[in-house]
């Protein structure tokens, strides 16, 4: 064979090579599409008038997400869902071995909605659920169903799951989101959380290790959705091992709440973030950190306090603001031990701001008298408190009856120059189409409430007097702090080197 009939030849194999190619994409439709820079990305389609037998491409959708995630191909695939509601329960048990996720085309105009529990990840892998509102249809689900929840099938864990950029609303039954027992390495990124069930919680973090929850917004107003719980609801977070070693865990572990804001109480004397509940006889709760988060006492609802630990070890409490009347038996935290609880240990309170400014701190509704903390000293060993600001409007700070600022060996008491009015809090209410502030982006938001009612000025008596040592690398806002400032938001970030 000559050159020439040797270069016909390959020139006749890349074409029929490319024929085939060509035809194989006929046959899948858009689901392998070139994308500009010449990769390839594999993408699927769902829309709520699709059809399960279909393809799954833009022009021949499939109907359920439950369906996308048995039938997507594991090769880093993203399936996007068209406008629209999508009703029923979505279980998801697929263990991907590559990163899978499952997108709204436009944020938040697909719905998940069900009268029972909408979304299960039983024992999933590798799965991210982004852009979506998730919502109980109404106060016919029952007590024991979830707008979403992940967990193990029969020994297998659920982990590497992601869910972002979400709207969840309105659990009449359950919490909002239970991530337990047996999960590993889930983040909560970037979410709205509003109106968990009565008696529940917006995110019940329950026997689970690795978990991420940073940048949400945590707010409850019951009366905007027409309605009111039966039982008062309970806390925004709860972290804790309810169901002792069936999942061959003894305690939650490894969890991060950082960076988010919580707003608005309006359920029963609970606190906002609790660390440890259900009085079990190990430690509930191990190795978690609550570092730069907003908490706006806005409500007239009276709250427990703002943190709560019962039966926890080795957490850390940092670089929080917490600002407003906040009515409450107690301003800060209640650190107890309920059942068979140990003793807590290592409870740390370093480089956060309280204040309230109306002179009322720890008082609850009907004007009772001012509290820092409650709890008893003989139930917890190691408690620190260290480099705190503490406001009480002017008036003397309250002492508390387990900790106080009296044993704060660098306490510094002074107005942070936080904003005092917090009558008008525009709350993020989503009615379809928007915030209703006019915003349509979640971190739009809650970079509004931050900047309104977290940022210290740069003459604040909270900028540079952090302790560099314990202090977050980072502010609320995920800027880079210079000389650390106390509380959540740093006055002049991006100069650290």
């Amino acid at each position: 064979m000559n050159e020439r009939t040797d270069t016909v030849v390959t020139r006749r194999s890349r074409r029929g090579l490319w024929i085939w190619i060509a035809a194989l994409v006929v046959v899948l439709g858009t689901a392998v599409s070139v994308v500009a820079d010449g990769d390839q990305q594999c993408r699927f389609w769902v829309a709520p008038t699709g059809d399960d037998r279909a393809p799954g491409t833009q022009e021949q959708p499939w109907a359920t997400l439950t369906h996308a995630a048995a039938t997507v191909p594991d090769d880093g695939c993203t399936v996007t869902f068209a406008g629209g509601v999508y009703r029923g329960l979505n279980n998801l048990t697929r263990r991907f071995r590559t990163p899978t996720t499952f997108t709204s085309a436009t944020p938040h105009q697909a719905v998940f909605e069900n009268a029972g529990t909408v979304l299960d990840i039983d024992g999933g892998r590798n799965i991210t659920i982004e852009g979506f509102e998730l919502r109980h249809a109404g106060p016919a689900a029952p007590e024991s169903s979830y707008v979403a929840i992940v967990d193990r099938r029969d020994d297998t864990w659920s982990e590497r799951i992601v869910f972002r950029n979400n709207i969840f609303h309105d659990s009449y039954g359950d919490d909002l989101l239970k991530i337990h027992n047996g999960v590993r390495h889930a983040t909560v990124d970037g979410n709205v959380f509003y109106n968990h069930g009565g008696n529940e919680q917006s995110i019940d973090v329950n026997s689970v290790t690795d978990i991420d929850i940073t940048n949400n917004i945590f707010f409850a107003d019951y009366a905007a959705s027409g309605r009111s719980p039966d039982r008062p609801a309970k806390h925004f977070i709860v972290v804790k091992d309810s169901n002792e070693g069936d999942d061959g865990l003894e305690g939650a572990r490894d969890v991060m709440i950082r960076r988010n804001v919580f707003l608005n109480w309006d359920g029963g004397i609970e606190t906002f973030i609790k660390v440890g509940n259900d009085g079990k006889p190990y430690y509930e709760a191990r190795d978690v950190l609550v570092e730069n988060n907003l908490l706006l006492g806005n409500s007239p609802t009276p709250a427990d306090a703002a943190f709560g630990v019962r039966g926890a070890r080795d957490v850390v409490f940092n670089n929080n603001t917490v600002v407003g009347d906040l009515p409450a038996n107690s301003f800060a935290y209640r650190i107890h031990l309920k059942g068979d609880n140990p003793r807590n240990e290592n409870i740390r309170f370093t480089n956060n701001i309280w204040a309230d400014p109306t002179g009322t701190m720890g008082a609850d509704a009907d004007a009772g008298e001012n509290e820092f903390s409650d709890g008893n000293p003989d139930e917890v060993t190691g408690l620190v408190n260290d480099h705190n600001l503490y406001w009480n409007g002017g008036e003397p700070i309250p002492d508390g009856k387990v900790s106080g600022p009296l044993d704060d060996p660098h306490a510094i008491t002074a107005d942070p120059g936080l904003p005092t009015d917090q009558n008008d809090v525009v709350l993020p209410i989503w009615d379809g189409d928007r915030f209703a502030s006019g915003n349509v982006a979640i971190r739009d938001e809650f970079v509004r409430l931050v900047d309104t009612y977290g940022a210290v000025p740069q003459s604040s008596a909270a900028v540079d007097a952090a302790d560099p040592r314990t202090a977050a690398d980072d502010d609320i806002l995920g800027r880079p702090r210079d000389v650390p400032d106390l509380g959540a938001y740093e006055a002049h970030p991006g100069r650290r080197s």
